[in-house]
């Protein structure tokens, strides 16, 4: 267990239609870690984007700003290596949590 203690204090969900059958959903969130001892709040944005109501694009931002990559940053190389980066810890973090697989029932 990497917290000792996590919460969702606070969120608000918008939806709002772009066109005819896709939409914008926003999840404005704050929330809670305990971590070595130490509070930390975080406030971040998730953006949803839908087709046909399937999501076709998932968006975090971390303290209402776009996580960095290459059309974040200055030098596209660099931000193609944090986008990297970001992508073996997702799969590491798969790896160790069973592939994302539901318990079975």
């Amino acid at each position: 267990q990497v917290f000792s203690e996590s919460r969702i204090v606070e969120y608000n969900v918008t939806e709002k239609e772009i066109s005819p059958g896709n939409k914008e959903i926003l999840i404005d969130n704050k929330q809670y870690y305990k971590f070595l001892g130490k509070d930390i709040h975080m406030i971040s944005l998730i953006k949803l984007y839908t087709e046909g109501g399937k999501v076709v694009r998932h968006e975090d931002c971390w303290d209402k700003k776009p996580l960095r990559n290459r059309e974040t940053v200055k030098v596209p190389l660099v931000g193609r290596m944090i986008e990297v980066s970001r992508r073996a810890s997702m799969l590491l973090t798969h790896a160790l949590m069973g592939f994302g697989k539901d318990p079975s029932m």
